[in-house]
This record gives C-alpha cells, structure tokens and sequence, in this order.
C-alpha cells in the first residue's frame, strides 16, 4: 500500500496522503483500525498520531507506510457548556473526523 506521491496523480477532494510509522494495528469484525505515529514538524514538537480504518491490512507494526486517504467525519451528541467568565450558556457540538484508507 505504498504509493509514491510523486506518481503524477492528484488526490481527489476529500483525499490526503499519509506517511508514517505504524504503532499498532486492530481487527475488530471485518475493519482493521491501523495506528500511524507522523514524524514531527521540527526536533522540538510532538509527531501526530493517528488512526486510518481499513478492509485490509496495510502494513505490521514498525513499517513506514504512505497511504492515500478519504477524509469523513460525524457529529455527536450536542452538550450545553457555559463560560466562566461571563455565565453564558451554549451548546457544543462536537464533530469526530475520519480516514479511511483508499483501497
């Protein structure tokens, strides 16, 4: 699953490229949930990590991997929160984002 992304090929909207290293992987039913640590920006900040659900497995953990994609995303349950400086309420919602890995 690594395609180079220099071949020419533009992603789609929605579409990112990932690379990094794998951390961890999970098969729960017929989705595998693949854990992907980013290498960081610069020596003095944290590297990302992240989680891209696929059908197949994409590497073993240790594995350097670039992977293609799709962006998605969901919104939870609204929650009333109020601001502590001036007493005002209002409500959250929160939205959860997704990758799951073009196959």
């Amino acid at each position: 699953m690594n395609a180079s992304p220099t071949q020419g090929t533009r992603p789609l909207y929605n579409q990112t490229t990932v690379k990094g290293k794998i951390v961890e992987r999970i098969r729960h039913e017929k989705t595998t949930y693949t854990r992907i640590v980013t290498p960081a920006p610069d020596p003095y900040s944290r590297p990302q990590t992240l989680e891209i659900r696929s059908k197949g497995a994409i590497g073993q953990v240790g594995d350097e991997v670039i992977v293609p994609a799709q962006l998605g995303g969901y919104t939870r349950k609204a929650f009333r929160v109020t601001d502590k400086e001036t007493g005002e309420t209002r409500m959250v919602t929160p939205v959860d984002m997704t990758l799951d890995a073009v196959e």
